[in-house]
């Protein structure tokens, strides 16, 4: 083989994966055709760049090694969260030795293994969970409170174990529950519901809070009238949730009428519950008198007038504006249709 054909074989090779791709210029493009007309070792060359067996050997020895590590990751988090609840154990077990010795009972082991149940929601089950470590980190964490706050309620033998679960529960669900019901399976009627859901957990658990306790104490008024104004009070909160998540009518229309919404609840919501629950009939904006601020009738009825009147103004703003804009988008698509 002469040094000449050498050359244009180091040439053409250099040119190969280029005239592979269909990147390389028309001239060059030609000069490799014909040397691979004339050449064996090239062709086989071509050939072998042609042939992607090697590409695919390297893609699945690349994905076993990252299936591998994260096989190893796994067992490595599950080995240390195993650790981690046998060190857990180990103040569980001394107390319940320690109370058995000292004739105490088992309630203060008790309080011990629900404690460190509390612990344990947040460092083992998020390393030996393989999946929706947030939703079995929350779950796990309420039930070591409640657990708590049962054996607490045993020690001392007070009965108020509903009277500290209930409010704790409804505390706990308006910051967890939307992230809990995030994470779990619904039936399918329920699935594109979850918003609703979550309105209504809060809202009976809410309601269960003032029953609980009012009845706890007796205070079977304070029962009624604590009923009465919690539900003046979420009929705002739900028709703002219903508007915003219900009505079809776009962002600024909808921010319109929930302006709207806040603003009349906010003049007229303490006058409504004084009338249900009292039976007092009275229009606090009725003494507005924007002119004078000494008594705090007139504060009232001021602030309110202001906010009544704002609200009114920036909500038709907005609803006009979002009814207009939703007008002119209709109308782009009907020309574009066209």
């Amino acid at each position: 083989m002469s040094n000449t054909n050498i050359d244009n074989c180091d040439i053409v090779q250099d040119l190969l994966p280029l005239y592979y791709d269909d990147a390389c210029s028309p001239a060059s493009r030609k000069m490799v055709e014909a040397h691979l007309a004339e050449c064996e070792k090239c062709r086989r060359t071509y050939e072998d760049l042609k042939n992607d067996t090697l590409d695919e050997i390297l893609k699945e020895d690349s994905r076993g090694v990252l299936e591998r590590h994260e096989k190893s990751e796994k067992t490595a988090a599950y080995k240390a969260g195993v650790i981690i609840a046998g060190l857990l154990l180990i103040p569980i077990l001394i107390t319940f030795i320690v109370g058995l010795v000292g004739g105490v009972g088992l309630d203060v082991s008790a309080v011990v293994t629900a404690s460190m149940l509390l612990v344990a929601a947040l460092t083992v089950v998020p390393l030996v969970s393989k999946e929706r470590r947030l939703v079995k980190c929350i779950l796990t964490g309420v039930i070591a409170i409640l657990l708590i706050y049962f054996f607490v309620d045993r020690m001392n033998g007070q009965g108020e174990f509903i009277l500290w679960t209930v409010p704790t529960i409804f505390g706990l669900s308006v910051v967890f529950f939307p992230f809990v019901i995030r994470g779990v399976e619904l039936p399918a009627v329920l699935v594109d519901k979850k918003a609703l859901v979550t309105m209504l957990w809060d809202t009976l658990w809410l309601f269960l809070t003032i029953v609980e306790v009012c009845g706890h104490s007796g205070d079977f008024e304070g029962m009624r009238e604590g009923c009465i104004v919690a539900a003046v009070l979420m009929v705002p909160v739900w028709l703002v949730f219903l508007v915003a998540r219900y009505l079809n009518i776009g962002v600024l229309a909808k921010s319109g009428i929930i302006v709207w919404i806040c603003g009349v609840f906010t003049a007229f919501a303490n006058d409504i519950c004084l009338f249900f629950v009292y039976g007092t009939k009275q229009l606090t904006i009725s003494h507005a008198d924007l002119s004078v601020w000494i008594t705090g009738e007139n504060v009232n009825s001021n602030v309110y007038v202001i906010a009544l009147i704002v609200s009114g103004i920036v909500g038709t703003a907005l609803l006009v504006a979002g009814l207009v804009r939703r007008t002119v988008e209709r109308t782009k698509k009907g020309i574009s249709g066209n």
